[in-house]
């Protein structure tokens, strides 16, 4: 007996197992592995949040002149919903750090994903139903805001002055899309009509740098601007709704994998926290391995 003792008793490192590791160490390295991969994905929607904020800035403050001439509710819902899209993908990315370490912050933490998930898919459908009848309303809107609404919408006038001067055009489809007034000449015989020298194309679709009033009374081509602005727009609308369709896509399949690990760090969590009945058993066979 006290040569069994003087054989066991000195204290020696544990060595490892030849057949497997404990089996409480794997969970905790595939918890660990989880965590960070949720850290990483997390980071990366703060990110894609900035760029939805940043995005939705541009669209509705640098570009929102253009907003009274896109005819649909889609467009600025979009923007909108851009907005809310982004303030949840940056706060889900700072909560990381909590629900990484709290199991109850955890699960108010997927709750979050998945709500915005859903607004995400709202607004990838809205992108993706006016990417598809866009073309045909601009083709209709336009040209009556120039003959009909400008002269009576301040908002409307404002917005067309605005798309002139941006994109060097004058008109829908060309600068003669502005009715050209005519009067009746009494002191020629038989009444002839004849196009009096009034201006009837708006000061904006000169050429000049400094655009005076009245410097659109001239319509030659070394005046104004020919050509229409239907291709402009219809290009502009078209790369803001990829732009806001790309960042979603982006966002959300970072959510999908957001989602997956943060549901692979609570199943293991749970795992981790039940007690190992063999686990002081299995410390104790190394010892005569």
């Amino acid at each position: 007996m006290e040569q069994y003792l003087k054989y066991v008793s000195p204290m020696r490192p544990v060595p490892q197992h030849r057949g497997h590791p404990p089996r409480n160490r794997r969970s905790k390295s595939c918890t660990g592995c989880c965590s960070k991969c949720q850290l990483f994905v997390s980071y990366l929607l703060v990110i894609v949040g900035i760029l939805f904020l940043a995005l939705s800035i541009w669209l509705y403050f640098f570009r929102g002149d253009l907003i009274p001439l896109i005819r649909s509710d889609f467009y600025i819902q979009s923007i909108y919903m851009a907005v809310v899209c982004g303030i949840s993908n940056v706060v889900i990315g700072f909560l990381v750090h909590s629900a990484v370490s709290n199991r109850c912050v955890l699960v108010f933490y997927l709750l979050m994903l998945i709500v915005s998930m859903i607004l995400e898919g709202c607004l990838i459908y809205f992108t993706f139903s006016y990417h598809t009848t866009y073309m045909q309303e601009l083709e209709i809107s336009l040209p009556n805001d120039i003959l009909n609404n400008y002269n009576s919408d301040l908002n409307i006038a404002k917005a067309v002055n605005f798309l002139q001067k941006d994109a060097k055009c004058c008109g829908s489809n060309a600068f003669n899309d502005w009715p050209k007034p005519e009067v009746e000449d009494h002191y020629l015989p038989y009444a002839k009509t004849v196009m009096q020298r009034v201006q009837y194309v708006p000061d904006s679709c000169c050429k000049s740098t400094h655009q005076r009033k009245g410097c659109a009374l001239s319509d030659s081509p070394n005046n104004i601007f020919y050509r229409g602005c239907l291709p402009f727009l219809k290009e502009e609308v078209y790369n803001n709704l990829n732009f806001l369709f790309t960042v979603t896509a982006a966002s959300l399949v970072l959510h999908l994998a957001n989602l997956l690990f943060g549901c692979c760090a609570c199943f293991k969590t749970d795992e981790d926290e039940e007690e190992n009945p063999f686990k002081d058993y299995d410390q104790e066979m190394h010892l005569f391995d």
